[in-house]
């Protein structure tokens, strides 16, 4: 009656391209699953009390940090009419879960002597119930990346030492709401999707650009991709950014660390 759920009693289910019947997701390293109500406190004529009416839609997200170990299937719902099925089982008969789910923010971060990490955030248009149970018997090879099997191609990392990076990737939704429906009847998907990227050189023979570069000849014309593979070589994930622009660099040095440089980028598709 008192007991509690440990860690390895949970699991996280979506379907995958090569399993359409839910596979788990491995390297997890923490869910967070939750809604909230928006609520007013009404004042109505010949009453002291007051109401409690309702303020707005119910929101509902899901947020999961894990280490990159595989080639993760969540960047395959980024585009317009990708929805996201998936249930957090506590054990065999216990589920909870959700059948319309999207992707709003994904982002990795590699750093030298640690495994990537990756943050990403879904909200969720349909109702999340006990009972939604996206498992199956599929499983995900793990290939653990080590910081020799990781690149980044941008501004002066053939020469300068990259010890990090981080990428991000932020995608709009709009639900659409008609009388009569507590869920959306469409899901918009407004583009474009924006990306950010902060790269981490320590620095041997760089400095910073001029500071009006941007404003002249430095928009939309970088090439900034970044490459994780498994120790094996097995390719897990691509990362790029389309379109992308230098908008910022920082240059720091302190009496007991080398210089380094960060080089910040922007890009769209």
């Amino acid at each position: 009656m008192f007991g509690s759920k440990l860690n390895y009693e949970g699991h996280f289910f979506i379907p995958v391209r090569w399993n359409p019947n839910g596979a788990e997701l491995s390297g997890v390293t923490s869910i967070e699953i939750g809604y909230n109500n928006a609520a007013n406190t009404t004042n109505l004529l010949g009453y002291q009390k007051g109401v409690t009416t309702i303020g707005g839609p119910t929101s509902q997200t899901v947020s999961l940090s894990r280490n990159l170990l595989f080639n993760d299937p969540l960047l395959d719902y980024t585009g317009a009419n990708h929805i996201v099925t998936g249930s957090f089982n506590y054990d065999n008969n216990e589920s909870y879960g959700f059948k319309s789910g999207y992707l709003t923010s994904y982002s990795v971060n590699c750093a030298v002597g640690s495994i990537p990490k990756i943050n990403s955030s879904l909200v969720v248009y349909d109702e999340m119930r006990s009972g939604i149970n996206a498992s199956g018997a599929g499983t995900f090879s793990i290939y653990v990346p080590s910081q020799g099997s990781i690149t980044a191609t941008c501004d002066n990392t053939t020469t300068n030492r990259v010890i990090g990076f981080d990428y991000a990737l932020e995608v709009m939704r709009k639900p659409c709401y008609t009388l009569g429906s507590e869920t959306p009847i469409e899901v918009k998907y407004i583009p474009p999707i924006k990306y950010t990227a902060s790269v981490q050189l320590e620095v041997d023979d760089v400095f910073l650009e001029s500071g009006y570069n941007f404003l002249t000849t430095g928009k939309e014309e970088k090439t900034v991709s970044f490459t994780i593979n498994g120790r094996d070589g097995t390719s897990l994930q691509s990362l790029t950014i389309p379109k992308a622009s230098l908008v910022g660099e920082q240059l720091s040095a302190s009496a007991d660390g080398s210089v380094r440089l960060t080089l910040n980028y922007v890009g769209h598709s």
